[in-house]
Order: structure tokens, then C-alpha cells, then sequence
């Protein structure tokens, strides 16, 4: 059996009791077969879409555009949300390598401002459409819900973004190495990965709002053999409050990563 065989029997009964509205698409990035259930009905990205923005910027490094050492000035007033830099405000100034660790590993969401200010929404939208997203669009800065235009994804959009990385048709080898590196010290591990055998490893990216929780990810071992984007809105407040600690459908979230892992074989 294939990959995409063995995952889509096993999905089956996981579809049965997973709360809210599931988006998915995973496949081996060898047999390149897909499974997918709704996964490209557009839906809010949260902050999975920090993975496109840490590629687009690394990518405007390569061409020379941008330094990863440039240091960036940050603003007085940042916005809220995760991460650290809205709580440090002596800090005036982080290199952008930083900045994109911190977008990735703590959720930053100041830190993305940033490095959004400095590579600019064109070259986010550039490299948008060079990674064959066609449901994903950046075009306002992170919680700033009041400027025009929207923030958009699908779950297929989401495994190619990861794909393209994983297979080195988004960045150069040296670069590539970088942006798995970053993704391997994600903190937020309580998705996906969480299951996980100890012989597993995880590159993934956490994301949520209020009725939403998402998490994207390779999965494999000593190297990256599986896509897997799972985008889950329309959750109710059981599922999705903050406030009653870590939410219920982290354990479906969990089970499908064991599922995907091993569905490798």
C-alpha cells in the first residue's frame, strides 16, 4: 500500500468524533499522492503563515536585497499577542535573523511585523505565487485588523509552502538547512508532534485564533518524509477559549500526526 493508502483508511474513524470544521492535506513528499479533505477552502492562517513570511524574507537575502544581519528598528507601540518583544521595550533594535527565529520558535508577532516592514507585502505576494499558492494572500500586518485588505490561506496552500521548502524548491541548500533549523526549535509542540515517537522528528508551525487552531508540519526522521497541514475553524468555545487551559482538540490534532507518521511504513 501507499502512503496516501494507509493514511486514508486510518483518517476514516479520526473524521468521526474531530470537533469544528477540518481542512487537511498531507502526502509522502516521495510518492507525492495527496490526501486531502476540504483543503483548499480558504480560512484565516493565524500563524502558520510566519513560515511563508520566514522563505519570502531568506529569499530576499539570497537575491541580496536584504541583509539577515540588518538591524531593525522597532516601533515604541508593538502589537499584542504571543511572543516576547511587546514586554521589552528597552529593546529598540534586533537583526532580522533574529527577528525570524523569534517569528518562528515564541510566535512573535511583533517580531513578524517587523520583518514584514522590512521585506515589504510585494515581495510576500512574489513569493506567494512562486510557491503555487493560489488561496493565500498577506496583505495587512499581523492583529491589525483594522487596515484594508486580508490574510487568507488553505491547507493545500499551506503543504506546498512546507513541500517546496522540504524538497529545496524554495530556498537554496544553505538556506533551506536555516529554515529547518528555526521550525526544529518551534516551542509550541502540543499538536502535531506531541505523540510523536522519540525516533520521530517535526518541523512544524502552530497557529490560532479565537475558534480556530492550526497546526502544518513535516514529519520523518533523520530528514523530513511527510507533509501534513491540518486547519481546523468553526471550533466552539470548548474547543477554543484560551482560558480553560490547553483545549480538547489538541488530542485530535496529536493523533493525526501519529497517524501520518506512520503511514510512512
Amino acid at each position: 500500500m501507499t502512503f496516501a493508502e494507509r493514511l486514508g483508511a486510518s483518517l476514516q474513524q479520526a473524521w468521526e468524533t474531530f470537533p469544528g470544521q477540518v481542512n487537511f492535506a498531507a502526502w509522502d513528499l516521495q510518492e507525492r499522492e495527496p490526501v486531502l479533505l476540504g483543503a483548499n477552502r480558504e480560512v484565516h492562517p493565524a500563524s502558520t503563515i510566519k513560515v511563508l513570511i520566514m522563505i519570502t524574507a531568506l529569499r530576499e537575502a539570497h537575491a541580496g536585497r536584504v541583509a539577515l544581519d540588518t538591524s531593525v528598528a522597532l516601533p515604541a507601540e508593538r502589537t499584542g499577542g504571543f511572543g516576547v518583544l511587546r514586554e521589552l521595550p528597552s529593546v529598540h533594535r534586533v537583526a532580522l535573523a533574529d527577528l525570524i527565529t523569534l517569528m518562528i520558535v515564541v510566535s512573535d508577532n511583533a517580531a513578524t511585523n517587523a520583518v514584514i516592514d522590512t521585506i515589504g507585502f510585494d515581495a510576500i505576494a512574489e513569493c506567494t505565487a512562486e510557491l503555487g499558492c493560489e488561496r493565500t494572500r498577506v496583505e495587512r500586518r499581523l492583529m491589525d485588523v483594522h487596515a484594508p485588505g486580508r490574510n487568507t490561506t488553505c491547507a493545500l496552500d499551506q503543504a506546498r509552502v512546507l513541500d517546496r521548502l522540504a524538497t529545496e524548491r524554495a530556498l537554496p541548500p544553505e538556506l533551506t538547512r536555516h529554515a529547518l533549523g528555526v521550525l526544529a526549535r518551534q516551542q509550541v509542540r502540543d499538536r502535531l508532534p506531541a505523540l510523536l515517537p522519540a525516533s520521530a522528528r517535526c518541523w512544524n508551525k502552530t497557529g490560532e485564533i479565537r475558534g480556530a487552531r492550526h497546526d502544518v508540519a513535516l514529519i520523518g526522521d533523520d530528514r523530513p518524509r511527510a507533509v501534513v497541514a491540518v486547519l481546523v475553524d468553526e471550533l466552539t468555545d470548548e474547543f477554543s477559549s484560551r482560558g480553560s487551559g490547553r483545549s480538547a482538540v489538541y488530542d485530535h490534532f496529536a493523533d493525526l500526526g501519529v497517524r501520518v507518521y506512520r503511514a510512512l511504513g
